[in-house]
């Protein structure tokens, strides 16, 4: 065969490729596949899809490519459906056999934006399947996906217009009709760095959403904790991946969002304290989040109670009811405040405290705290040492003040902590004290320092007058008061007045039984 024969059957070739090539493209393009694509999509979505600017492609399979899409009403604002591009895969051969077999139907770029209100209010997209109208037999659609999906979470403050706040990316799902809904399974999906996994399901009820995520970075917090209408609290941090598994809902005849689901942490820090192994199923009712109960490791102690954090309008606030038990009370002294507190001992502790996400720890806490350490050591704070000073006894004491029992219940506020029931027994000597200790360490107490019996006849020896402070257990109480620092303590043990209060009660008793003699009166 001559060159000239081969280029001409090229030519007819290529003639005949081309026109082939058109006729698929004028068939995907005008044919009832595009019709049945949309009648599809209307119905899973239950509104109105039309498609808009179309392209075919031949490379690497053939293709159709729909733009300009339209879902409704096509609502820019929330709440809102978007698809970018509808991509629909045929397969080729059967498009000139009387039918058409749709392989697959991706829904790339469907953004689903969900509106917040000031009430905390939840407002979803319908998204509910509508009855299918009449579908040309001669087109089957295989399945659905959703690729390089999106669901955006706006914040509507009154009087302005709702803003961005939180964001799930990268979505992919397999979409299928059932009986009233629509579900979305196998889905993947990231929120900031974490990666997703779960499924979906929508109906004219509910929206739900049930997923796992495995890892959860420091980073990956900021974009989480947005999703739930809340900035990140800057005293909190992730220093190990968390996990969770979450099942959420939004009701459609209430607008209220609720779901349950379990958090763990291995290390989580609430500056300038850390926790470990933090372990909470939590529930969440509106713009009220809790975990209960809540069991983590506290400085060699161990915790269980219940934090609730309050997403409302407002700054969002957090409650906590907790338990700590066999606490390294130095440890956790000196990782809340920074620095040595010169106190030893195992604590119990039980609180009910409060505060707001948007400070740190320390600058908003309040609340009751009730603390028993035993067997503890106060270093550097000679209480025992001054006491004994001031009674003339035997120096027995050092610069430590060993105890048995320390305990109180303290109010916290104003950076400070307030108590009426302080109690610290060390040994022969049990002090009961009032006042404030402040976060920045300054004391203010004031009280009363008991001498036990067995150590009372020394004390009397070297003071006679001490003798009239006698009471009828055997004990002496003598006025004290501790201000200064917790680095520079100062006692104050005021032994004349004492005294002179003793002499008085004294002879207020002789007048009394003086009085109750027989006649009365004065002999």
């Amino acid at each position: 065969m001559s060159m000239r024969r081969v280029a001409i059957a090229g030519v007819v070739v290529l003639a005949l490729l081309v026109l082939a090539a058109l006729a698929v493209r004028q068939s995907l393009r005008q044919g009832p596949l595009l019709a049945a694509v949309e009648e599809r999509l209307s119905e899973a979505l239950g509104q109105p899809v039309t498609i808009g600017d179309l392209s075919v492609s031949f490379v690497p399979r053939v293709a159709l490519t729909g733009r300009a899409v339209r879902v409704g009403d096509a609502s820019e604002q929330a709440p809102a459906l978007d698809i970018q591009r509808i991509r629909i895969l045929p397969r080729t051969g059967t498009l000139f056999s009387g039918r058409a077999d749709i392989e697959e139907v991706q829904l790339d770029g469907l953004t689903v934006s969900v509106l917040r209100d000031a009430d905390g209010q939840w407002h979803v997209p319908a998204a509910v399947p509508a009855p299918a109208t009449t579908t040309d037999g001669r087109i089957s659609i295989e399945r659905v996906r959703v690729v390089n999906g999106r669901v955006l979470v706006f914040d509507g403050e009154r009087g302005e217009a709702p803003g961005e706040t939180g964001a799930i990316d990268d979505i992919t799902a397999h979409v299928t009709i059932e009986e009233g809904g629509l579900r979305l399974s196998d889905v993947t999906a990231r929120i900031g760095g974490a990666q997703i996994a779960g499924e979906a399901r929508t109906d004219a009820s509910v929206v739900r959403m049930a997923f796992t995520a495995d890892a959860i970075e420091d980073r990956d917090l900021p974009q989480l904790l947005r999703l739930a209408g809340s900035d990140r609290p800057e005293f909190l941090r992730l220093q190990a991946p968390a996990s969770v598994t979450a099942d959420l809902r939004v009701d459609r005849s209430s607008l209220r969002f609720s779901g349950e689901g379990r958090l763990s942490a291995p290390q989580v820090a609430l500056d300038p304290l850390r926790l470990e192994r933090f372990e909470a199923p939590f529930a969440i009712q509106g713009n009220r989040l809790s975990f209960k109960p809540a069991t983590f490791a506290l400085y060699g102690g161990t915790h269980q109670g219940t934090l609730v954090v309050h997403f409302g309008r407002g700054v969002p606030r957090w409650t906590m009811e907790s338990r700590v038990r066999e606490l390294d009370i130095a440890a956790f002294l000196a990782a809340l405040t920074g620095r040595d507190q010169r106190v030893d001992g195992r604590a119990d502790v039980t609180a009910s405290l409060q505060g707001r996400i948007d400070a740190a720890l320390d600058q908003t806490v309040r609340g009751q705290v009730e603390l028993l350490v035993t067997n503890g050591v106060l270093r550097e704070f000679p209480l025992v040492a001054a006491v004994n000073n001031a009674l003339r006894l035997a120096e027995t004491e050092g610069r430590d003040t060993r105890f048995e029992r320390l305990s109180g219940t303290f109010t916290l506020s104003d950076a400070r902590a307030t108590t009426s029931d302080l109690r610290v027994d060390a040994g022969h000597v049990n002090v009961r004290v009032g006042g404030t200790i402040g976060f920045d360490r300054a004391l203010a107490l004031r009280g009363t320092a008991a001498i036990a019996a067995e150590r009372v006849a020394e004390a009397v020896a070297r003071v006679r007058e001490l003798a009239r402070l006698r009471s009828p257990g055997g004990e002496i109480r003598l006025p004290l008061s501790i201000s200064g620092t917790a680095d520079a303590p100062s006692f104050d043990i005021d032994l004349m007045t004492a005294i002179e209060e003793g002499l008085g009660d004294e002879l207020k008793r002789r007048l009394r039984d003086l009085f109750k003699r027989p006649g009365g009166g004065l002999p």
